[in-house]
């Protein structure tokens, strides 16, 4: 009797790296085609931050490009990762998978009213042909602030881990999790359900090259934006069906040198055409050029970060000059470019602090090395930081010795140790290790699902600057 074995193929975190797709497709189908020539059952998954909006297309066409991309492919199932679930409003995500070919799982995501949303499961069970049961279900990363500002319930994942397991343990031959939490919740995940037979992650990109083994669970994770992928052989016992066997491949994707999927490059280019006509609405058009410089205020990131002020209606605001990548030229300005100019996925943020936290803030942000700092992730897509941009704080330039709360003046007034301002700001600023004191504060508010781009289009149309 022939051996029974599965083949799984799994992909995570592109972050709409298109160019890397066809690439990528082309690798994906020419294993699959010999997995299949040799009677080998195939499971395609991808686990999540797919759709990065910092692409035009996937902006444009509000993800749904990256789901027909997906189809092409024929995945069998994916779940999402935070830029699939926080990036897109509510009625955006309801309708992203609303043509989907494959499974969307993720077992952590409901409804405020507690409901699963009709285009996702939370686990799905596969039968290959030779009789063994697969049971995948999905968990995705819980920002709850964020989740919650979009009007989704997003549960503790350890919670819906430990209910997928119970319920799919005894129904089948193998547990796989597709999980969008990071490699440390993955190896805690590994440790506290040991009936998980593999974990395919996502989140902290991480590069697992052979894979790591935790007691008799897998964990494996390729990287970012299409320069690996997963492709995994599952072998069975013929009679009990058990796992006898895991190994794993890591697939470095030749970008350089490799073959590139034509019917591939055909549909981005028919996608791009397509955002195109999207983003070519005008917003405004600009009687002159505004220039923009990331060391000192210009016209445009004071415009910026006066509409975010009013936006959050916050008594002062502040916001890094680096956060815009070029300035705008005479003439029609277009949703597609405050996109290019402004691609981040970051939002407008609120947070009360006291005129102590304040002052800290302020200080930190006039650091000459906080100012050239090169910044990845928490959504920013920038060079480096830039300098600090106010509206109703005014900062005095060159004071002696650190900046005191003489030398900053809160709408007019000496700011106030003891007093509490509300200061709008920019969502990374509150999370991480970029400004801790902010990032410790309760009281924050999100403003969503607008980006900053979606503000400067506001600012535009609304605001005259003196």
């Amino acid at each position: 009797m022939k051996k029974k074995t599965l083949r799984i193929l799994h992909t995570n975190d592109l972050h709409s790296q298109l160019s890397q797709w066809p690439a990528v497709v082309s690798k994906i189908n020419e294993l699959r085609d010999e997995a299949e020539e040799e009677g080998e059952e195939v499971l395609l998954f991808d686990i999540g931050d797919h759709a990065d909006r910092v692409h035009p297309i996937t902006e444009g066409l509000e993800g749904k490009g990256n789901v027909e991309l997906l189809n092409r492919l024929r995945y069998d199932a994916v779940t999402i990762g935070n830029n699939e679930g926080m990036t897109f409003s509510k009625k955006q995500l309801d309708a992203l998978y609303a043509d989907a070919g494959f499974d969307v799982l993720v077992a952590n995501l409901k409804d405020a009213n507690g409901q699963k949303p009709g285009w996702a499961k939370s686990h799905r069970i596969f039968t290959t042909k030779q009789g063994v049961t697969v049971g995948v279900f999905g968990v995705t990363v819980a920002y709850k602030l964020f989740y919650s500002a979009l009007g989704w319930s997003i549960e503790d994942p350890f919670e819906a881990i430990e209910e997928e397991v119970n319920l799919l343990k005894d129904q089948v031959d193998v547990l796989v999790c597709l999980s969008h939490l990071g490699l440390h919740d993955d190896e805690r995940m590994a440790k506290q359900y040991p009936e998980i037979d593999l974990i395919l992650g996502s989140h902290t990109h991480h590069l697992l090259l052979d894979g790591e083994k935790i007691n008799e669970t897998w964990i494996h994770q390729c990287g970012r934006s299409g320069s690996h992928f997963g492709d995994i052989t599952i072998s069975f016992d013929e009679t009990s069906h058990s796992v006898s066997l895991v190994d794993i491949h890591t697939v470095e994707v030749d970008h350089a040198h490799g073959g590139r999927d034509k019917g591939t490059e055909d549909a981005l280019t028919e996608l791009q055409k397509r955002a195109d006509d999207v983003l070519g609405e005008v917003v405004t058009t600009l009687p002159e050029d505004w220039e923009l410089s990331w060391e000192k205020e210009t016209p445009l990131s004071k415009l910026l970060v006066t509409g975010l002020r009013r936006w959050c209606e916050a008594d002062v605001a502040m916001m890094n000059a680096g956060i815009l990548l070029e300035g705008l030229k005479k003439g029609p300005v277009t949703k597609g470019t405050l996109h290019s100019i402004c691609p981040h996925p970051i939002n407008p943020a609120k947070v009360k602090l006291s005129g102590e936290r304040l002052l800290e803030f302020i200080r930190e942000a006039h650091k000459e090395e906080k100012i050239y700092k090169k910044v990845k992730g928490f959504g920013f897509r920038g060079k480096i930081l830039g300098m600090m941009v106010y509206d109703g704080i005014d900062v005095l330039e060159s004071p002696e010795g650190p900046l005191q709360p003489k030398d900053i003046r809160i709408l007019g007034k000496p700011l106030d140790r003891s007093a509490n301002y509300n200061v709008a700001t920019v969502d990374m600023f509150t999370f991480g290790y970029l400004y801790p004191s902010i990032s410790t504060v309760n009281e924050k508010t999100y403003y969503m699902p607008e980006f900053l781009r979606d503000v400067l289009a506001w600012s535009l149309r609304n605001i005259h600057l003196d």
